[in-house]
């Protein structure tokens, strides 16, 4: 275009030459020399202001025209960088591509470029607000039946909120996909190691829990490597596979929490080897650990274990084995990873089995056992057996127990310290068995609100020697009278679950009653329970629950 315009003005510059040429020669030999070159002169004069003119036009032309061609030059080198930040946007700026290093897919993740490393990070913060009532607590003038101890709880109504589960969780793979890990804890929520009385001291003890407010318990921490063919092998601290109250986590139990009897009879957290084996429908596992956490009574240990976590030299289990094998009969695997079913999920069926045996000594401090002359084993066999139905906006679930305890070396603790007289303050418990059962059924009752009820029992079928508590350790302690003579325990459970955004957002309350009388063997700060002598107690609950 600026070639163009150039020739334009040069026709026309040479255009005028022409005619001035023209004019000269065409004049009559007659007009005289001097008004020739007057004439020649007034158009040369006027030629040269044509030409003035013609040249500023060419100029402001060639301005134009370089300012456009810059302008353009500009706007490729533009589009030029908008091009290469989209394509680097299209593999740093993208949430949910696998083959990002950063971002959102269900859960925050890092991971490198190749996929071979990757790292998961979560947690979860649940809140809570609990009233449990009972009409009256154990005092010194209402002991159980033919019994004298001292008081186990003698406040009526407890209540307030706090912050059950608050957890941090880092989980991945390293190498690739085979080997994976992970390393779970939690912040704990009770300042002492039982409920505070007003009056006496405490008995009913929570000893997963550490001995101060906002301790930080490690729960999980495990490496699994998948050796094919289905097999794979975990080690570290993790849950002992035993039954399902356990095996689905806190995060997605129906009710916020596992329920009462699943807390006293499940095996909860220990650390060793665990070899796995799975297909498309069956699951099987089975574990060489420190032993099961001991919490089938409430403060009173038959095996002594406590495993969690603690030294090589401090282990008190000779040996412990525990297994697990699940049949699904129809449905997904991951379709049984929660207590519920949405609406407009398949059937699905579930049925598992786990049994657990070990042996063990008392390890009343770090360096040795039990030393009376009659020390002898503890001796625990456990047997659970579950059924899961997922109807697709409906679940029934019903789990039972069974334990028994040849228990020579018992003995009662709180503050993670022995009770009693003299130096060695154990109790021969003799051969003690227990049954526990619990049943679970919930609907949706809209898209995102659930409904649920529940029943939970427990009862002790043979007391062994605890009929004789009162009268040991040598030296008389009344506290070990309460574990005497221990009633059942029943517990009715109903409450709601609003899904805000599945079981990430949750909103959900409960009411437990309890008909009969609970003994201080079935205490549960984690459920709220409370011992009493009397019936008619009950527990309300609302909690909201944050997964990220």
């Amino acid at each position: 275009m600026r070639r163009m315009r150039i020739g334009q003005a040069a026709g026309v510059i040479g255009a005028s030459l022409l005619a001035v040429t023209g004019s000269t020669f065409g004049q009559d030999a007659g007009t005289s020399d001097a008004s020739a070159i007057q004439e020649m002169a007034r158009r040369l004069a006027e030629i040269e202001k044509q030409n003035g003119t013609l040249q500023t036009r060419v100029n402001e032309l060639e301005a134009a025209d370089a300012q456009t061609w810059l302008t353009q030059e500009r706007a490729d080198q533009i589009r030029g960088v908008v091009t290469d930040v989209l394509a680097d946007s299209e593999t740093r700026a993208s949430l949910q591509s696998a083959g990002m290093n950063a971002g959102w897919d269900d859960g925050f993740f890092l991971q490198s470029p190749d996929g071979r490393f990757r790292l998961e990070v979560g947690g979860m913060v649940q809140a809570r607000y609990m009233y449990s009532h009972i009409r009256k607590g154990f005092t010194a003038d209402t002991p159980q039946p033919g019994q004298e101890f001292a008081a186990e709880d003698d406040v009526t109504s407890r209540k307030g909120w706090d912050i059950p589960h608050a957890r941090l969780d880092f989980r991945g793979h390293v190498f690739g996909p085979d080997t994976r890990f992970r390393v779970q804890g939690e912040f704990s929520n009770q300042r002492p190691d039982a409920f505070q009385l007003y009056s006496n001291p405490p008995v009913a003890a929570a000893p997963e829990y550490g001995a101060a407010n906002g301790n930080f318990q490690l729960l999980d921490a495990y490496i699994i490597q998948e050796l094919g063919n289905g097999f794979a092998v975990r080690v570290g601290q993790f849950k002992l596979p035993f039954d399902r109250g356990w095996e689905v986590p806190i995060a997605y139990q129906l009710t916020g929490e596992r329920d009462t009897v699943a807390v006293h009879m499940g095996l909860g957290r220990s650390q060793g080897v665990e070899l796995a084996w799975g297909s498309d429908s069956v699951r099987v596992r089975g574990a060489l650990s420190d032993g099961a956490n001991d919490r089938l009574f409430s403060g009173f240990a038959f095996s002594t274990t406590q495993p969690a976590n603690s030294p090589y030299y401090f282990s008190q289990a000779e040996m412990a084995i525990s297994a697990r094998a699940e049949f699904k009969l129809a449905g997904q695997w991951r379709d049984f990873e929660s207590m519920t079913s949405p609406p407009g999920e398949e059937f699905g069926l579930l049925l598992g089995v786990g049994a657990h045996w070990q042996r063990s000594q008392v390890l009343l401090n770090p360096t040795s056992y039990n030393g009376s002359p009659d020390a002898d084993w503890n001796d625990w066999l456990a047997f659970t057996a579950d059924v899961t139905a997922n109807l697709g906006g409906a679940t029934i679930s019903a789990s039972a127990y069974y334990h028994m305890v040849d228990s020579s070396s018992a003995y009662l603790y709180f503050g993670f310290a022995p009770v009693g007289g003299g130096s060695n303050p154990t109790f021969d418990a003799g051969n003690v068995s227990m049954f526990g059962l619990s049943l679970y059924g919930s609907l949706y009752l809209s898209e995102d609100v659930e409904g649920y009820i529940g029943y939970d029992y427990m009862d002790v079928v043979s007391n062994g020697n605890l009929a004789d508590l009162q009268l040991n350790p040598p030296g008389g302690n009344a506290i070990y009278g309460a574990f005497a003579d221990t009633s059942n325990y029943q517990g009715f459970t109903m409450g709601a679950t609003w899904y805000l955004d599945g079981e990430d957002l949750k909103w959900g309350f409960s009411a437990t009653f309890m008909p009969n009388s609970v003994s201080p063997a079935w205490v549960t700060p984690e459920t709220g329970i409370r011992s009493t002598p009397v019936s008619d107690s009950y527990v309300l609950k609302t909690y909201v629950q944050l997964l990220f």
